[in-house]
């Protein structure tokens, strides 16, 4: 038996050793680091990069180099005659067309020196970083708070477990003190059968909380990236609340939200693409310096070589494309339409969004300080009938009810504290302020 028990300690105390503690600053970097959501952004913002790369590629110089060898199989010789002006005698003579061998080399450098194309590309590029990037700010504030949303949660269904785990203690003693009272023959059967009725209906609502709190728990263990399997002890209170924040003006937070910005250089960057496109009818000028080597022999020799440098000029003017380059104009310009109009929806509701989580935020703070009452009320109610109870002056029904009523409020209290925190959350993401590191 006492080796059973050792057993049990030492295992006790090696899963608290290798079980990982987290707080909201531990839970708010993994979910920065680990987060789908966030990755998935930051692949926008690479992509970003590599457009704008690809933008300035269009603008240097590209040189070109490409060598080619050929074999003969079959030899080109032509003959003719003529008369050899000392002798006067007719003399036979050939030359070659074609060799065993021929080397070829050319190299050409391209610049464009002329192009409005490239020069809305580049700035279609600076446009989508900013666009990305403030869009990657988005989403890490989006993630930041339903971080803190799902801890304060799962500390809030901790609590409610709590609570369960009481009442049925509370329960537990209650029905052992009336057994032992009826044992007695001071109680009746029938004061035995409702306090352990009362006891046995407190289990499983104890386990159902517990369920829900695991669930949560691993919801969260989801979003920050830790594996289902490890332990996860959470470091936080839910028992106090921050003040009320104050209220900033509408151009404030237009000027900081990332989602609202990100919007704006969505627009911008359709605008551009509106030009980009309308410079399909403007003419095109490139520069080309092109060089280039040949050699024949009937060995593997460079001889017979000739070499060449040529500069040229290619003007190219677009004069009809059927329709395709007027289809492409109106299309870009109809994102511009549709962005122009989302960005005019969204102004209208960020302004109802912050009045409805305002309203959240003061419904919650005035519910917190009534449970708070309510909770110590009903606290000093189940005292009073926990002792009436033992002196004989009260029901078990009293007692269970004085019970019930102290739990609810509980939950109460601890339900309008995670709301005015949820709420406030959502406030700074409404505001544009979401800051990595807890307040």
């Amino acid at each position: 038996m006492v080796t059973r028990w050792i057993i049990t300690f030492l295992t006790a105390m090696m899963l608290n050793l290798t079980a990982g503690e987290y707080d909201l600053r531990t839970v708010i970097e993994m979910a920065e680091k680990n987060n789908i959501a966030i990755k998935l952004a930051q692949a926008d913002l690479k992509m970003a990069s590599a457009e704008k790369l690809q933008a300035f590629s269009d603008a240097f110089p590209k040189i070109d180099v490409d060598a080619g060898y050929n074999r003969n199989f079959k030899q080109n010789r032509f003959f003719f005659t003529v008369e050899n002006p000392e002798t006067g005698e007719l003399e036979t003579s050939s030359f070659q067309t074609s060799f065993n061998n021929e080397f070829s080399m050319n190299a050409i450098l391209r610049q464009t020196l002329f192009s409005f194309e490239v020069g809305y590309a580049l700035q279609a590029a600076n446009r989508l970083k900013k666009y990305t990037t403030f869009g990657f700010e988005s989403v890490r504030q989006t993630t930041v708070t339903l971080a803190k949303q799902a801890f304060y949660q799962t500390l809030l269904l901790e609590k409610v477990a709590e609570v369960a785990g009481e009442s049925e203690s509370s329960a537990k003693e209650n029905y052992e003190n009336i057994k032992a009272k009826f044992d007695a023959g001071i109680l009746s059967e029938f004061d035995l059968l409702q306090a352990e009725v009362r006891w046995q209906n407190s289990v499983p609502q104890t386990i159902e909380a517990k369920k829900n709190y695991e669930q949560s728990l691993n919801n969260l263990k989801m979003m920050i990236g830790v594996s289902i399997d490890e332990e996860m002890i959470l470091k936080g209170s839910i028992g106090s609340i921050p003040n009320l924040p104050a209220a900033p003006s509408i151009d404030e937070v237009l000027g900081r939200r990332p989602d609202y910005n990100a919007l704006i250089w969505q627009k911008r960057l359709q605008e551009t693409n509106v030009k980009a496109k309308k410079a399909l009818y403007l003419p095109r000028l490139e520069g080309t310096l092109r060089y280039s080597y040949s050699a024949t022999s009937d060995e593997f020799k460079l001889e017979q070589d000739n070499d060449n440098i040529v500069l040229g000029l290619n003007l190219s003017i677009p004069i009809f494309s059927g329709g395709y380059n007027a289809a492409q104009v109106r299309r870009a310009q109809s994102e511009v339409d549709r962005v122009d109009a989302q960005i005019s929806e969204a102004n209208s509701n960020v302004r109802i969004e912050l009045a409805n989580i305002y309203l959240r935020l003061q419904e919650a703070k005035e519910r917190v300080e009534a449970t708070m009452k309510a909770e110590s009320t009903a606290r000093r109610a189940f005292d009073i009938a926990e002792t009436r109870v033992d002196n004989g002056l009260s029901t078990q029904v009293e007692l269970k009810d004085s019970r019930v009523a102290l739990d609810q409020s509980q939950v109460n209290y601890y339900s309008a504290i995670f709301d005015y925190l949820s709420a406030y959350f959502d406030w700074q993401l409404a505001t544009g302020v979401v800051p990595s590191n807890p307040e």
